[in-house]
């Protein structure tokens, strides 16, 4: 009787042990899943930010010129705030690269593409842990830098008074790929008031606030639509 009551003690503490360490890990894991959403929210965040860096570096204005030197603060806080990515050091020292040469379009796009890769570690990390509502965050998050790479382009391209070739061929090719018939009309509208007026017109007829007017409602508009979406 005492064996047989011993031995039920056992099985028991065991079923209860391993009970335990399935709570425990359950909690770890909603611990590390809860600080990925974070750094993932935060990611889009900067993600943002450098991409109006570069709209409003295109821009020659004094308007433009405050806005961006905000941007730029918030980006330097962001910097700071940015949990849980070990390439964070490598981005941070060429953002400030890319800080002091507001103009220059390329370098932003460097930096754009190792946001993204962030947040590619990030979708598949959360995706691993159960969190399926990430998945196909990094190809929704690239589609809109296509508008945000459309939308630096032809803020600088409006500076001149026909569309540079280097900058028609770059901007046809996005709009091509933009040209979704999901898109909607608002889209569709918008690269056909570019390729008239910007890209193929003899004499261009936009300003650059104009362009980076028209364009960035959208981008603000679809990632906000990402971000509900993980939230």
């Amino acid at each position: 009787m005492e064996v047989s009551i011993a031995l039920t003690l056992a099985a028991c503490l065991v079923l209860l042990g391993n009970h335990l360490s399935r709570v425990a890990a359950e909690r770890h894991r909603k611990r590390i899943s809860t600080t990925d959403v974070q750094a993932l929210q935060q990611a889009l965040e900067v993600l943002q930010f450098v991409q109006k860096h570069r709209g409003l570096g295109g821009q020659r204005d004094a308007s433009a010129a405050t806005q961006r030197l905000e941007v730029a603060g918030r980006l330097d806080r962001l910097w700071q705030e940015w949990n849980g990515d070990e390439n964070r050091p490598a981005m941070r020292a060429l953002w400030q690269q890319v800080r002091q040469n507001p103009a220059d379009f390329e370098p932003h796009c460097i930096l754009i593409e190792q946001v993204l890769e962030s947040i590619h570690v990030l979708e598949l990390r959360l995706a691993y842990q159960g969190n399926p509502q990430v998945t196909g965050l990094c190809e929704a998050c690239r589609a809109l830098e296509d508008l945000g790479r459309l939308r630096g382009l032809a803020v600088r391209a409006a500076n001149f008074d026909t569309c540079p070739l280097d900058m028609q061929i770059q901007m046809r090719y996005l709009c091509q790929r933009l040209a979704d018939p999901i898109g909607g009309k608002t889209l569709s509208s918008l690269i056909e008031h570019l390729e008239q007026n910007l890209i193929n017109a003899p004499r261009i007829s936009l300003a650059p606030a104009e362009c980076y007017a028209l364009i960035t409602p959208i981008i603000d508009e679809r990632l906000q639509g990402i971000r509900h979406s993980i939230a």
